[in-house]
């Protein structure tokens, strides 16, 4: 599998998603898709505290499964590993948890149970706007000073939070944030079940190429929605999915995609993970599976690059 730097790290230009092991994903399905990833040369693989379980109020599920794979693969100095904490409790979502020490305890209570000592990057899963961004890149910088993370990321922040935060590292001597994580696809989303999550927009596009940020890309194949429409047509499409991606600007995004295919001879999964790894910043789009042989269909993208006009041509941002 194609490999490109994340920070200091030679890392799979695609990243594994682990969002439902332990929980709709059983811990043996789990691994074989682990094990699966990792025979492909995979090496990232991303969970967080409130992975593996959404229903009931247990934490740290996913990264259960994945903590003990690592451990029987003998592979942490191997993977990359990314974890996010600092998520609202699931049964309150409207009251943010980004005091120090919630921060800073998700992180050690994650570390246990993915038994390892550090992590390679740790993100923030979501943003607490009435906190000020000087008391939370303290919080950060603190947990790179102590060895907990080498890398700090924020999940679902406005371009404008995170510019600002990093505006602050700067001016105190402080870890910056080095990469944001997004949900961003081929696919443009006309409506959201979940409000708090942020999606890529022109305004983030545009400090990405400006900065160089990496990104990092949850959501990246829009729920299997250009699989699905190819597959069994826009009035069978899961009523869910019509109101999340169902506009002209997608049936056009897939007529453009269908000729691309055509002259490529690529399934359409895969130039849209193309789409996404061949961005002019560096793009790390994370993908799920509930099998390992639809993995394989996926990580077939890692190799495929797009030129900027393709990409341009495909969607423009």
């Amino acid at each position: 599998m194609r490999k490109r730097y994340f920070g200091d790290r030679l890392t799979s230009v695609i990243g594994l998603g682990t969002a439902d092991f332990g929980g709709k994903c059983p811990e043996s399905r789990g691994r074989e898709i682990l094990d699966t990833y990792w025979k492909q040369g995979g090496n990232f693989i991303d969970t967080a505290r409130v992975y593996g379980d959404f229903v009931t109020p247990r934490n740290g599920e996913s990264e259960k499964v994945v903590g003990r794979w690592i451990h029987d693969r003998h592979c942490r100095e191997q993977v990359f590993l990314s974890t996010k904490g600092g998520h609202p409790r699931l049964s309150s979502m409207h009251i943010p948890r980004l005091s120090r020490e919630e921060v800073r305890g998700d992180l050690e209570d994650s570390l246990q149970d993915l038994g390892t000592d550090y992590v390679d990057i740790f993100w923030l899963h979501r943003d607490d706007e009435t906190r000020p961004v000087g008391d939370i890149m303290e919080t950060l910088h603190s947990l790179k000073e102590d060895g907990l993370t080498r890398l700090v990321g924020v999940s679902n922040w406005r371009t404008d939070r995170i510019e600002a935060a990093n505006s602050y590292a700067s001016a105190h001597g402080l870890t910056p944030i080095f990469a944001n994580q997004v949900q961003f696809s081929l696919a443009r989303q006309r409506a959201f079940q979940d409000p708090t999550l942020i999606t890529m927009d022109q305004t983030m596009y545009q400090m990405h190429e400006r900065t160089g940020m990496t990104c990092c890309c949850f959501s990246s194949q829009a729920r299997g929605f250009f699989l699905k429409l190819e597959r069994d047509g826009i009035y069978d499409l899961p009523q869910g999915l019509m109101q999340e991606y169902l506009c002209p600007e997608n049936l056009a995004i897939y007529e453009r995609l269908k000729k691309m295919q055509a002259s490529l001879k690529k399934p359409v999964e895969v130039l849209s993970l193309a789409f996404l790894t061949s961005q002019p910043f560096p793009t790390f789009p994370l993908v799920g599976a509930s099998r390992p042989e639809q993995l394989m269909k996926l990580l077939a993208a890692s190799e495929l690059i797009l030129t900027q006009r393709q990409c341009r041509y495909l969607r423009k941002l």
